[in-house]
This record gives structure tokens, sequence and C-alpha cells, in this order.
């Protein structure tokens, strides 16, 4: 039994992406890895959010807290779009360069012989301006991707 990442960035859009990981894992028979990359900038809204609600509360936040806010957001999501159909683990990373080498050092790490992920639809210069996330995992993992273009 193996398993799959699935990289989600968006809530709204990136149901249709869990949609096809579940029946994925469902006919695979295999569990799930949610993995949210999050950029600093992100990453520091909310923890100036969770700095104001210490002030208040009169108590402070690490960075595990912050994390474990933004995987909160992940398994909700998950919670709509898996329910109990699979299995799976969210994962939260704080990652702004080289995402995709993040995404299958993650793939990697858990075992995980296929991933999921969006895509994004970027022109020809575009692509070559800011690289192509989604054309570097493909090319670079060692298993099977499957992109949801939105």
């Amino acid at each position: 039994m193996g398993r799959a990442l699935v990289v989600v960035e968006d809530v709204d859009r990136d149901s249709d992406l869990l949609d096809r990981a579940r029946a994925f894992a469902v006919g695979e028979e295999t569990d799930l890895v949610l993995l949210a990359l999050v950029t600093s900038d992100e990453y520091e809204d909310v923890a100036e959010t969770l700095d104001a609600i210490g002030e208040a509360e009169h108590t402070t936040y690490d960075e595990s807290a912050i994390l474990d806010g933004l995987a909160g957001n992940v398994e909700d999501l998950a919670d709509d779009a898996l329910g109990d159909a699979v299995e799976y683990e969210v994962r939260v990373e704080v990652a702004d360069d080289d995402q995709a080498d993040r995404i299958i050092a993650a793939a990697d790490a858990a075992d995980c012989d296929h991933v999921f992920l969006p895509g994004r639809r970027r022109s020809p210069t575009g692509k070559a301006v800011f690289g192509d996330r989604t054309q570097r995992v493909i090319l670079d993992f060692g298993g099977y991707v499957t992109v949801a273009m939105d």
C-alpha cells in the first residue's frame, strides 16, 4: 500500500483536487498526506494575529501553535472533502523558494509514490521568468503526478 501527497493551496479551488485524490485513494486503498505550503508573509500574518490574541489573553503562542492553526484550516477542508473515506495526515511547511523541491522532499519523506497538485495556467514568458513549479515536480519526482488545472 503506497501513499499519495496532495498539495493544498486554496480552500475553494482545491476541493476538486481533493475529490480526485479521494477517488484515487479509495480505489487504490492508500492513505493521503496533505501538504500546505505557506509563504513567510502568510506565516507572519498568522503570527501577528496570534500575538494580538495572546496579548489580550496574557499568553504567548510559539511556532508550533502557528503551524497548528494553519493545519487546522487544511483539516477543515479535508474533513469536508474526504470525510471518513480515507485516512490522511496534514503537514504544513513555510516555503518561499524552491517549492518544487519542498514538494518532492515531502513526498519522498512520507514515502509517497503519487503527487496531486494544483496547476496554474501561465504564459511561456511567465514560466521563463518565474519558473514553473508544476513542471519541475513532473520532471523531477520519481512517481506519478496528477495535476488539476484551474
